[in-house]
């Protein structure tokens, strides 16, 4: 693959998975596209909502635009590093949820009386401006990104036309002389019909929100985000989601591969090449096989759990770590109940970047049980490290067994708990010597050379 196919080329993605308090899966899923767009070449900007907190919609206007773009940008890298819980502030704070509802009536107006064009600002990000703002590890792919794109309001607005609330998605016109391509990271109420102006390419990650009784997001809200965003150029992130989506959307699936973009690895070369020299994270000796995901229902946790507990894996030293996010849920303190007094499993909560790549480059074994993924890039990760994994027999699974070819990846019903633990029981660990670790690292190069490969001539194809 050219390493500058990208080479002059301004693309730039949106930041509402980066805006969240927690980065998750299709945060992780951002961050990967931006650093593989700049390694070829491109010039990537954040399409972002984060307005500044120092200026109001007076002194905005009337201060010098050099002093202007030097209080965004570093008002927009602090929203980024602190991120946002907007659906949880909505629901609990009382004034925000007031100042949210007046800020969108009078930018509704606004929208309206624009012919539902919304207005950008560009700010470009210098050497100076990363060096002062970017002291965080959350902030590692801002060194990525040349500059951010000001849209206020812009996910709020697209949301309202997802909800039905305003009568025509939002138009994000920017010219072609300012960017060759917007990607949005998500499905959005967004279009674009003005040939002069960026195409928009809609990455459609799955229909879960539908899918799955227990998700935040409301089903008839997403059907929608999803419907809009057909009226723009659309890949998705595996067969089994374009399979799903178009059948809900009764759209008739033609081109398999060709409207898939696979996700890269979540895992970062230069921190598995950092990891390396670390001996041991937050006291951790013995060999352990690793469940990483976020505590949710879909995920099945409880599976992972009982298959570890019914295996001899405890009776020789070896734990079960669970690094993903615990949440203030119901199923989160179920959890913490079945690992009560078991030395053996350790609850890790969120985890680094840095920490995440030592787990997977000395894990002996990823164990997977979730009953749906969008891809399943804990998976991924590891079938690129020859990590072996056992994984559940989801669609998107056995997709990345297909792709990856993996001998090391084994694909399992969950009904049949027997197997689970046979695997279990027959499972050599580790041998953490500095020549193993680098024979995965040298594994994980030569897959993503491959998985890159497959990705970037699709995006290519669409500039």
């Amino acid at each position: 693959m050219d390493r500058n196919i990208f080479q002059g080329k301004r693309i730039a993605i949106t930041a509402i998975n980066l805006e969240q308090k927690e980065h998750r899966g299709l945060a992780v899923m951002t961050k990967s596209l931006i650093e593989l767009l700049n390694k070829h070449g491109a010039e990537v900007y954040l399409i972002t909502s984060i307005a500044s907190s120092r200026l109001n919609r007076i002194n905005k206007y009337i201060i010098k635009k050099r002093l202007k773009n030097e209080i965004f940008i570093a008002d927009i890298c602090n929203g980024l590093e602190k991120g946002f819980n907007y659906r949880e502030r909505f629901k609990e704070e009382i004034p925000y949820m007031m100042k949210v509802i007046l800020n969108l009536i009078f930018n509704s107006i606004i929208l309206y009386l624009r012919n539902f064009n919304l207005k950008y600002h560009i700010f470009t990000l210098n050497q100076k401006h990363r060096d002062i703002n970017i002291f965080s590890p959350r902030l590692s792919y801002l060194k990525f990104v040349k500059g951010f794109i000001f849209v206020n309001d812009i996910f709020n607005l697209s949301r309202l036309r997802s909800m039905r609330l305003i009568s025509n998605c939002p138009k994000l016109k920017i010219s072609k002389k300012d960017i060759d391509l917007i990607i949005t990271d998500c499905p959005l109420s967004l279009r674009n019909l003005d040939k002069k102006s960026a195409n928009i390419l809609q990455i459609i990650p799955d229909a879960i929100p539908i899918q799955v009784s227990s998700h935040p997001e409301n089903p008839v809200t997403y059907y929608n985000r999803l419907s809009d965003a057909h009226l723009s150029k659309t890949l998705y992130i595996s067969q089994a989601t374009q399979s799903n989506v178009k059948s809900l959307l009764g759209i008739e699936n033609k081109n398999k591969n060709n409207e898939v973009l696979y996700p890269m690895p979540s895992i970062n070369i230069d921190l598995l090449s950092q990891a390396i020299s670390v001996p041991s994270i937050r006291g951790i000796n013995n060999p352990f096989i690793l469940f990483n995901s976020s505590i949710v229902e879909r995920k099945r946790v409880e599976l992972s759990i009982n298959y570890f507990k019914q295996s001899d894996l405890p009776n020789r030293n070896c734990m079960l770590l669970i690094a993903g996010k615990i949440h203030d849920s119901d199923y989160s303190k179920y959890i913490k109940k079945l690992c009560e007094k078991n030395n053996r499993i350790v609850l890790m909560d969120y985890v680094s970047e840095l920490e995440k790549a030592w787990l997977f480059l000395n894990a002996s074994l990823l164990i997977s049980t979730a009953s749906s993924e969008g891809f399943g890039i804990p998976v991924l990760d590891a079938a690129t490290l020859n990590l072996p994994a056992l994984a559940s027999n989801i669609s998107s699974h056995i997709e990345i067994k297909n792709l990856t070819k993996n001998e090391n990846l084994n694909i399992l019903d969950i009904k049949y708990e027997k197997i689970w633990k046979n695997h279990l029981n027959e499972l050599r660990f580790f041998d953490k010597a500095h020549d193993n670790k680098f024979l995965r690292i040298k594994h994980f190069k030569e897959s993503l050379e491959y998985l890159e490969y497959e990705s970037l001539g699709k995006i290519k194809n669409l500039i």
